[in-house]
């Protein structure tokens, strides 16, 4: 069977998608598993050794110049690539538009949310078999439930299972313990107070490890350079691939990190996380994983640098059991 998984953004959503391709692949062994992700996101779903591959789209590159000859070509390609794979399921636990559009677009019959639980209600229009399932149930959960429901296999209790594989060479490369952090996030309302990180990095120094920080764009660069020049021995990373960024998270003692697509994927990649959450409600949004992780606060609470600490010690003693 020739299954395609439509879930192409944003990071943390996609890493909270792929337990679903370890379910299939636990289910039905022989299952082909195909995944539909935005360009800025491509290495993530290769991270699971299930997917075998990867359609690249890029609406947020083509919204801009719909009507330009390199867009058309663009999706006109993307379009045949589709079509030409004969889908025998096709899924989409996106729900948005574009989703259902890319659906429409494999020429098979797909299936998604009911209209009363899909995130956007045009998109229930476009499949053909739909799932009831509201997002009050938490991102992991409805996922998995809903490939579950899809393909006819009974949903294996306890937690999600990621099983991912990072195999690119890490960025940066370091011999000695590390703990890795996810300063920035891509609204200001959820960064965590950057004191609170400097006395953090620094008692986590006294205790052997170093930081590392990762950033994506010339504002996170200047954020954390302004924290790492206040604590001795910070390492501040290169702006690097996902795939490289990920093997730097996985070979990291600890991460810490806001709401942010970096820490929901050193979660999902093993290492002992804490989560930051200060705009967030944890009742549908925490940190999963293949190993020891906490998440703190909540809508309007900031944890202290203590309370993190106290956590970050927490996980790297589940780690080390």
């Amino acid at each position: 069977m020739k299954i395609l998984i439509v879930k192409s953004s944003s990071m943390g959503d996609i890493i909270h998608a792929l337990p679903v391709a370890h379910d299939i692949r636990e289910a039905m062994p022989d299952a082909e598993i195909h995944w539909v992700a935005e360009e800025s996101f491509r290495d993530i779903p290769w991270l699971a050794p299930a997917v075998t591959k990867v359609h690249v789209q890029a609406f947020r590159r083509w919204r801009k110049s719909w009507l330009s000859s390199a867009t058309r070509r663009e999706v006109a390609a993307f379009r045949q690539a589709l079509a030409a794979e004969r889908y025998d399921v096709v899924l989409d636990i996106q729900g948005l538009l574009r989703s259902a559009l890319v659906c429409r677009w494999t020429g098979r019959p797909s299936i998604g949310y009911t209209r009363r639980t899909v995130r956007e209600p045009i998109a229930s229009f476009f499949y053909s078999r739909h799932l009831d399932l509201p997002e009050e149930m938490g991102a992991v959960l409805r996922y998995r439930t809903a490939a579950a429901e899809a393909l006819g296999y009974p949903l294996r209790g306890g937690d999600a299972v990621f099983g991912l594989d990072a195999k690119a060479e890490p960025v940066p490369a370091m011999a000695t313990p590390y703990a890795a952090m996810a300063v920035n996030t891509s609204r200001d309302e959820k960064l965590w107070p950057e004191a609170h990180w400097v006395t953090l990095c620094r008692e986590l120094l006294a205790r052997g490890l170093p930081s590392v920080f990762y950033w994506g764009s010339a504002v996170e660069e200047e954020r954390v350079r302004r924290i790492a020049a206040q604590v001795e021995g910070a390492v501040v990373a290169p702006r690097a691939p996902l795939a490289a960024v990920a093997a730097g998270l996985k070979g990291a003692s600890l991460t810490v990190g806001v709401d942010t697509g970096l820490s929901h994927l050193a979660a999902a990649l093993g290492c002992p996380s804490v989560g930051i959450f200060v705009s967030t409600p944890l009742e549908t949004l925490r940190l999963f994983g293949d190993g020891p992780v906490e998440s703190l606060g909540g809508v309007g609470k900031v944890p202290g640098a203590d309370e993190v600490l106290a956590a970050a010690e927490r996980v790297l003693a589940r780690g080390r059991a």
